[in-house]
């Protein structure tokens, strides 16, 4: 079995849900750290959904979750691990316009 740490990123993410990374086939993926920054002059909400593939269902991660301007939010890392598999994704959403960067890493097993 393969390992590879690796990073997804996507910027300027706005008020449609946006998939920033989706597991490949034949994979399992631990993401390991996940970064949302406020890009925007004033306070925003975000919402952090996971996809599961295998029951076609968006989950919540993070609802609403109001990041300060100019600030980051780091719900993924430490302690809190999320594992996705194949098909899987992890797909991210501002209430502002054009207002979120992300950071993912992950640890990709094939």
């Amino acid at each position: 079995m393969a390992t590879v740490f690796k990073t997804a990123t996507a910027a300027d993410i706005g008020t449609s849900l946006t998939t920033v990374y989706t597991c490949p086939a034949a994979t399992t993926s631990t993401i390991i750290g996940l970064y949302l920054a406020n890009q925007s002059g004033g306070s925003i909400e975000c919402s952090l959904q996971f996809y599961d593939s295998s029951s076609a269902a968006h989950i919540s991660l993070l609802s609403a979750v109001e990041i300060p301007a100019q600030s980051t939010l780091a719900p993924v890392g430490g302690d809190a691990k999320v594992v996705l598999e194949a098909g899987d994704a992890l797909k991210v959403q501002s209430n502002v316009s054009s207002s979120i960067d992300v950071v993912l890493s992950y640890l990709e097993q094939t």
